[in-house]
């Protein structure tokens, strides 16, 4: 690490472009398997209530149809749930400054401050418009790509961090 990296120091906010990506992955899993699901609901009722092979095989078109369209409204629901929780949330759409130093990462939010040690990191992700820095499983610090200098964050990250706690490319 070299002494001009650090402290590096930037601003940003979180766009709800961004938070909606973050909310999709999470949810990614969710809706597969309900569709999965449903799926084979509908699949093992059919089976059940036909004793005709025929109708069964008639009737499967069905479930896919309406195992997409299910998971199309919890898609469209979660997206939703998304809009209402960046809207309603000040902290989400204020500007954050983070510096990352050899403590950690200092965050102010208004005039709030707050360190968050090296040590306290459970792990680091990256999706497609976010660094996701995670203090839990559902307690993290969102880095918008926009704002920083990708090369230069991931270089400081990996030199404070474990490698089995960098998920990033």
């Amino acid at each position: 690490m070299t002494e001009k990296q650090l402290p590096y120091k930037f601003s940003f906010s979180i766009t709800y472009k961004e938070y909606q990506s973050l909310t999709l992955a999470h949810s990614k899993n969710q809706l597969i398997f309900l569709s999965v699901f449903i799926f084979l609901v509908f699949t093992a009722t059919t089976w059940i209530k036909s004793s005709d092979f025929n109708v069964m095989l008639m009737k499967v078109p069905i479930g896919i149809v309406v195992s997409l369209a299910l998971t199309l409204f919890m898609w469209l629901l979660t997206l939703y749930k998304a809009r209402r929780v960046f809207e309603s949330s000040g902290m989400l759409k204020n500007e954050q400054t983070l510096t990352l130093c050899e403590d950690g990462i200092q965050m102010t939010i208004d005039s709030n401050d707050s360190l968050i040690r090296w040590n306290d990191v459970a792990k680091v992700t990256e999706s497609k418009h976010l660094i996701i820095v995670y203090l839990a499983k559902n307690q993290g610090v969102l880095i918008s790509k926009n704002a920083v200098d990708i090369a230069r964050l991931k270089t400081i990250l990996r030199s404070f961090l474990e490698g089995s706690k960098l998920r990033i490319k």
